[in-house]
């Protein structure tokens, strides 16, 4: 059988990039082209196409997260990962806890995974109701084979939040590291706060990772852990992310 080949153009329709991105990968051999001889035109093989397409479409939550977060102008998530109200936040957790309640290995912790999930979630949406920059609502996504879960906002992050109560903050470190130790009261728009020394006890005490992101300030904390690890983050976030592993 005669092996299929693509053109340059065909290859870019196909993936949905352009050509000039094409020979870009090329020669970073992101995807290889094939050439008859030395001076022919770039073609490329079906396998390579369907491998690269393949390798692409594999679920990289974080990846996707930080990008939706990032982007001046972010795309619009698909309905699988986009909770633009709490109430589909809560919908899609509570398909979550069903799911993760059939894992064997899960059963003893499934409910606080759900617990730490939904906490972060909520204040998402208690902290940014009426006060959302740009996108409203949050980002959720789980992939319970490699035993994680992903949520995000385009809110104000915890320093903007946290320095309407207490205006001395300095900077993200400061308030994130508030945020995970320090009760400062019951009344909005810092429940956020309080609800992640919630989430800081669970972790502490069970089988679970998380890693926080918010401005310019990155926490990570496991089982066991004392003392918070917090630390300036390579990149910048108006919101928050949080990656759960368990």
């Amino acid at each position: 059988m005669k092996e299929k080949l693509h053109s340059i153009g065909e290859t870019a329709n196909i993936i949905g990039v352009s050509i000039d991105t094409l020979r870009k990968w090329d020669k970073k051999g992101i995807l290889p082209s094939f050439r008859p001889s030395p001076t022919s035109k770039r073609y490329y093989r079906q396998e390579d196409i369907d491998a690269f397409l393949a390798k692409e479409t594999q679920l990289d939550l974080k990846s996707m997260a930080e990008k939706w977060a990032i982007d001046p102008s972010p795309s619009p998530l698909s309905p699988e990962l986009y909770c633009q109200t709490s109430d589909v936040f809560h919908a899609r957790l509570q398909h979550l806890e069903v799911e993760i309640a059939r894992v064997p290995k899960l059963k003893d912790i499934f409910p606080l995974i759900v617990a730490v999930i939904g906490e972060i979630g909520n204040n998402s949406f208690n902290h940014n109701i009426g006060n959302w920059p740009d996108e409203p609502g949050i980002f959720f996504g789980y992939d319970l084979k490699n035993r994680q879960a992903v949520l995000a906002d385009r809110g104000q992050g915890i320093l903007k939040t946290l320095k309407r109560v207490v205006p001395d903050l300095k900077n993200d470190q400061t308030a994130l590291k508030v945020a995970f130790t320090e009760y400062i009261s019951g009344r909005a728009p810092e429940d956020r706060g309080n609800g992640l020394k919630f989430v800081r006890d669970v972790v502490t005490e069970n089988p679970i990772q998380l890693k926080f992101f918010t401005g310019e300030a990155q926490l990570e904390l496991e089982q066991n852990t004392a003392d918070l690890d917090i630390k300036k983050s390579d990149l910048s976030f108006h919101g928050c992310i949080a990656i759960i592993n368990f």
